[in-house]
């Protein structure tokens, strides 16, 4: 069975928001378009007998691409691809919620990268 990660990251690839899909470390050779996933929250309620089986992750998905355009259509791809509750490599999530995209870039030697990062508030447990 698959961690959370690796089965949002396996959602991501199978649709429309490409192949080119990495937690944390993208790799110097990577070419653009590409998505990069971190964690930025991961709390874990729990009762008097224990953990809840079922969690909120917060994920920052940024979505880097040569366009605006590009950038802004990865972000609405990675949403259209987490709208809905699904399951995935042995992880039930709920719908996803997006918060953004927010417009970020930077100035390169390669020139102007263009970012749509987007904060995804993911629900998900184990079957």
């Amino acid at each position: 069975m698959a961690d959370m990660q690796t089965a949002l990251r396996s959602r991501l690839t199978g649709g429309a928001a490409g192949t080119r899909v990495y937690w944390n470390i993208v790799p110097q050779t990577a070419a653009l378009p590409y998505i990069r996933l971190q964690t930025i929250s991961d709390p874990r309620p729990q009762h008097l007998d224990g953990y809840d089986s079922a969690r909120e992750t917060r994920v920052q998905c940024d979505c880097f691409a040569k366009t605006y355009a590009e950038a802004r259509g990865m972000a609405e791809a990675v949403i259209a691809a987490t709208d809905g509750p699904f399951t995935q490599s042995g992880i039930v999530f709920g719908r996803v919620k997006a918060e953004g995209p927010r417009d970020l870039g930077e100035d390169t030697a390669a020139g102007y990268v263009h970012r749509a990062s987007l904060d995804l508030l993911v629900w998900h447990r184990e079957v």
